[in-house]
C-alpha cells in the first residue's frame, strides 16, 4: 500500500431533512389545524485521531466524503430520523488545513486542528438542520400555513490532511547511514534493510522498551545535502521531525568525510526550519565493527561541538545499551516543545457577512448566512418567500442591492437559487 502524509480530500456532510405541510385529517375536525413534523438532522462528520493508523493512504482511494441525509419530517408532527454520524480514523498527528487565496493571489494556510493525541475528535463537517414543518409556523393571526422549512445544507469544504509523525526520537542522517538497521534492532519495526541508498523510502516507527520507558523512535528517510530544496527524499519527511524532542543522528564509520557528513544534515535541518537544528542531538557513529582500532582512534579525535557522541555498530548490537540510555535521558531533559501553531477555526477564515455585485443584467448576493436562508426556502412557495424576504430587508441585503441599482423583479442569485429582487 502506499504511503501518504498529505491529501486534499473534499468533505460533505449530510444534508437535513425537509419540513413537512400537513393538516390533520381528524373526523369533525375540518382542517384541523398543521401538524407537518420537523426533518432530521443530516449526518456529521468527524475525524479521531487512532494509534492503529499509520499513513493518510486510504483518502488516496476516496478523496470525497459524504454524510448521509437526515428523513424528511412526517405527519402528526412526528419528526423524520436524523443521519447518523460519520467518523473517520486518521493517525495521530493528522492537521487540518484550511487554504484560502488572498487578495493578493497568495495561497494562505489556517490550521483547524492538530490531532496529537489519541482519541482526539474534531467536527470536520456539520450536518444540515432539519427543516421546521409548517406546525411552527401557525399563528391566532395565521392558522394555517402552507409552507415549511427546506433542510439545510451539509457543510462541504476542501481541506488538506497532514501527517506530522509523533515520535520523541527522530533518526536522522545520509543515506546507508544504519538507520533502518538500528531501528530493527532496538524496536519492534521491521523496516526494510539492504546495502544501497534510500532503502528506506516511508518514514518508519519502532516502539523501544528500554529500563522499564517506551518511547517511540522514527527512522526518518534519507537526507542529502540540497534536501531542503526538492532534492533526495527528505523534502517530502522533514516535517516529520519537526514533533521530535530527541534527534540522534547517525554518521557512517566507513565514509571518507564523517564530520563533512555531519555538517551536511544539520545544514539541511537549519535551512529547513532553523528550530529543528536547535533539538537535541546525540551522535551515533556507527558500523564501528567494520574498521579497525587504528581507524576508530582518528574519527575519536574528530570534534562534534557539544553534542554527545557514541561509537556502536547497530549490526553487532554493540555500544546500544549506552546509547539507549543516554536517548531516554534526553528525552526526559528535553524541552518542551515551543511555537506551537496557532490553531484557527473555520470562523477564522476571512469571509465577509454577505458581498452584493451586479452581474450582467442581474445581480448575485454572497454570504453563508443569506444562502443558508434561501437553501431553506421553497421560492416555488409565496408564504415561504413571503418570510424570505422580510428577513432580507432585516438583514440590509435588499438596501445594498437597491443601492447598486437593483429594480424590481431583475433576477438576483443567492447561492443556487435565483430569485426577483422586491423594494426595501
Amino acid at each position: 500500500m502506499a504511503f501518504a502524509d498529505e491529501v486534499k480530500i473534499v468533505v460533505k456532510a449530510g444534508k437535513g431533512g425537509d419540513g413537512l405541510i400537513s393538516f390533520r385529517r381528524e373526523r369533525y375536525v375540518p382542517r384541523g389545524g398543521p401538524d407537518g413534523g420537523d426533518g432530521g438532522k443530516g449526518g456529521s462528520v468527524y475525524l479521531i485521531a487512532d494509534h492503529n493508523e499509520t499513513n493518510l493512504s486510504k483518502f488516496l482511494r476516496t478523496r470525497h466524503i459524504t454524510a448521509e441525509n437526515g428523513q424528511n419530517g412526517k405527519n402528526n408532527q412526528s419528526a423524520g430520523k436524523s443521519a447518523t454520524d460519520l467518523v473517520i480514523s486518521v493517525p495521530v498527528g493528522t492537521q487540518v488545513i484550511k487554504q484560502k487565496v488572498s487578495t493578493k493571489g497568495k495561497v494562505e494556510e489556517y490550521l483547524l486542528t492538530d490531532l496529537d493525541k489519541a482519541g482526539t475528535k474534531y467536527l470536520l463537517a456539520k450536518g444540515g438542520g432539519g427543516g421546521a414543518g409548517n406546525m411552527h409556523f401557525a399563528r391566532p393571526s395565521f392558522q394555517a400555513p402552507k409552507f415549511a422549512d427546506l433542510g439545510e445544507a451539509g457543510e462541504e469544504l476542501e481541506i488538506i490532511l497532514r501527517l506530522k509523525i509523533i515520535a520523541e526520537v527522530g533518526l536522522i542522517g545520509l543515506p546507508n547511514a544504519g538507520k533502518s538497521t538500528l531501528l530493527s534492532v532496538i524496536s519492534n519495526a521491521k523496516p526494510k534493510i539492504a546495502d544501497y541508498a534510500f532503502t528506506t523510502l516511508i518514514p518508519n516507527l519502532g516502539l523501544v522498551d528500554f529500563e522499564g520507558k517506551r518511547f517511540l523512535v522514527a527512522d526518518i528517510p534519507g537526507l542529502v545535502e540540497g534536501a531542503h530544496t526538492g532534492k533526495g527524499l527528505g523534502i517530502s519527511f522533514l516535517k516529520h521531525i519537526e514533533r521530535t524532542k530527541v534527534l540522534v543522528h547517525l554518521v557512517d564509520a566507513l565514509s571518507p568525510s564523517i564530520k563533512e557528513d555531519f555538517k551536511v544534515i544539520n545544514n539541511e535541518l537549519k535551512k529547513y526550519n532553523k528550530n529543528l537544528a536547535k533539538k537535541p542531538q546525540i551522535i551515533a557513529i556507527n558500523k564501528i565493527d567494520a574498521i579497525d582500532e587504528a581507524a576508530l582512534k582518528v574519527i575519536k579525535k574528530q570534534k562534534f561541538g557539544k553534542y554527545p557522541i557514541f561509537y556502536i555498530s547497530a549490526a553487532a548490537h554493540t555500544g546500544l545499551t549506552e546509547l539507549l540510555h543516554a536517548t531516554s535521558k534526553a528525552i526526559q531533559m528535553a524541552p518542551k516543545l515551543v511555537g506551537k501553531a496557532k490553531v484557527f477555526t473555520l470562523a477564522d477564515v476571512p469571509t465577509n457577512r454577505f458581498e452584493v455585485t451586479k452581474k450582467g443584467k442581474g445581480f448575485v448576493v454572497k454570504g453563508d448566512k443569506v444562502e443558508k436562508l434561501l437553501a431553506k426556502t421553497d421560492i416555488e412557495n409565496q408564504q415561504a418567500m413571503g418570510r424570505a424576504y422580510s428577513v432580507l430587508k432585516r438583514m440590509g441585503v435588499l438596501a445594498e442591492l437597491k443601492k447598486i441599482g437593483a429594480k424590481d423583479e431583475d433576477k438576483v442569485t443567492i447561492g443556487t437559487k435565483i430569485i426577483e429582487y422586491r423594494v426595501a
